[in-house]
């Protein structure tokens, strides 16, 4: 007659053998106990330190370890962009200029993470300009609650401020999809709010809350339409069927339900951590009367025509470009 198992041996077992689910774990303890606290200590003490300089002086530290982390640190995304920069670009850049390319956009994402310490001093230091603003004023003129839909270009960070700026008063929000890191989402959360902006929780809830803000208050919403999702960034198409859960469907949704006006929004980074805001006409929907599905395609198609040229004309300073898989 066989003896019982010890009570506990098999999960002995699959710690030691290198259980997959067990290994999970521990990545995940690790992860939350002590690379996020040691991260977000470092990072809290950067930006700390960086609201204290000038803001050329924050945004070229930025620059320089963006550089050094694409060198030394982050090889896999390197690699990523490279391959993605040299697929989109019409150009068929050479090596060399896929690896300069390459290392503008760390350099601009560098710095882009830095300058959330001096977020809410952009716009007063004038180092925000913006073109098209007329689009947007004549869209919320016209007496429709307006949705911005926006890529994560230059800083993308800096629209919002504009938003703002140019509609004082007039409440706004947009989609917020928070860090892994607790750390890094209380310095993102804390950067937005001193210049007064508001998010919104991705999901049912927050798409509740955009629908309130839209039919019941009348405001604009700020929604970023190039998003990533499981390792797939889900606009510009680029000739790919349209994903099933993508902001690009989202925003369609949200303006037949609100009746809201679409207005394209981009940032460029400018020499000298200057920026520019760049507002385009609105875009016409088709209604859905008729054959929705049909409809909600060919706007989808409509405004991935709007987006594309816009990203492929500033591969160089698009963040997406580092989780671009093709």
């Amino acid at each position: 007659m066989a003896e019982p198992a010890p009570a506990g041996s098999a999960p002995a077992r699959r710690l030691l053998s290198g259980d997959p689910s067990a290994r999970l774990r521990r990545r995940h303890w690790r992860r939350y106990w002590i690379r996020d606290p040691l991260f977000g200590a470092l990072d809290f003490a950067l930006l700390f330190g960086c609201r204290m300089l000038p803001i050329r002086w924050c945004s070229a530290i930025g620059g320089i370890l963006g550089i050094l982390n694409a060198r030394y640190r982050f090889h896999t995304v390197r690699e990523r962009a490279r391959r993605g920069y040299a697929a989109l670009s019409g150009a068929r850049p050479s090596a060399a200029e896929t690896d300069r390319a390459v290392m503008r956009l760390f350099d601009n994402l560098g710095r882009v993470m830095l300058e959330f310490a001096v977020l809410d001093r952009l716009w007063p230091a004038g180092r925000i300009s913006i073109t098209g603003a007329e689009h947007f004023l004549a869209a919320r003129a016209g007496g429709k609650p307006v949705l911005v839909m926006a890529v994560h270009l230059g800083n993308w960070e800096v629209i919002a401020p504009t938003m703002i700026a140019l509609l004082p008063g007039v409440k706004g929000a947009g989609f917020y999809q928070p860090p892994r890191s607790r750390f890094e989402h209380k310095l993102a959360v804390a950067a937005r709010r001193r210049y007064g902006g508001t998010m919104f929780p991705v999901g049912v809830a927050g798409a509740r809350m955009a629908h309130r803000l839209l039919v019941d208050e009348q405001g604009v919403l700020l929604v970023y339409v190039d998003e990533e999702r499981k390792g797939e960034v889900s606009a510009p198409l680029f000739g790919r069927p349209i994903p099933r859960r993508a902001n690009l469907l989202a925003i369609i949704r949200l303006a037949w339900a609100s009746g809201a006006a679409i207005v394209p929004a981009y940032a460029e980074r400018l020499p000298g951590a200057r920026f520019r805001v760049t507002y385009l006409p609105p875009v016409e929907l088709l209604g859905p009367a008729g054959d929705p599905a049909a409809a909600l395609v060919a706007n989808a198609q409509r405004l991935d025509q709007v987006i594309t040229p816009l990203v492929l004309d500033h591969l160089d300073q698009w963040y997406m470009l580092v989780e671009y898989r093709g």
